[in-house]
């Protein structure tokens, strides 16, 4: 019983010559152009040159100039907001975790991943719910809230002052 199984799995196989052509085109298409990818970062560093941005995400995420650029953002937010982390979209002091978020997605905007003007401090929450869909820039703070925004709306302008004081 056992011959017959491998007999009729070694009929399945693929010829030689295929699974050859299959290996070549997996080395050429998949492995060359990372190993090469990672060769010419390598080299770059080696010149002193600064290094292209990595490909994959995880790659950006360990590099050394994302981390000290991340690490710059924070310390800006802690300076413009009295010591201590704010989120930029909801004024959230008390957040377990702060993000530092791409205002502009790395997906769609390579170019601009390292920018600091393209970064914000979120909370986990806010940060999650702008996912990759919305560009809103928080950087110019938070949001008012919605009390300061009604005595804005219901105080007297000052036309209309001008108007009274007339009459």
């Amino acid at each position: 019983m056992a011959k017959r199984k491998r007999a009729a799995k070694a009929a399945k196989r693929w010829p030689f010559e295929l699974r050859l052509l299959g290996f070549v085109l997996r080395l050429a298409f998949w492995h060359l152009p990372r190993l090469l990818w990672r060769c010419l970062a390598r080299l770059a560093g080696w010149l002193g040159r600064r290094a292209p941005v990595p490909e994959t995400a995880a790659e950006f995420y360990r590099s050394y100039r994302w981390r000290r650029l991340r690490i710059d953002v924070l310390e800006e937010n802690r300076a413009a907001f009295g010591g201590g982390l704010t989120c930029e979209c909801c004024g959230d002091h008390d957040a377990a975790r702060y993000h530092v978020d791409h205002i502009y997605p790395r997906s769609s905007h390579p170019e601009l991943a390292l920018i600091a003007d393209n970064l914000q401090v979120l909370c986990d929450a806010c940060n999650i719910g702008k996912a990759t869909h919305y560009t809103t820039n928080w950087r110019d703070g938070p949001l008012p809230s919605l009390a300061a925004r009604l005595r804005q709306w219901l105080a007297p302008r000052s036309s209309d002052r001008s108007q009274s004081e007339q009459s």
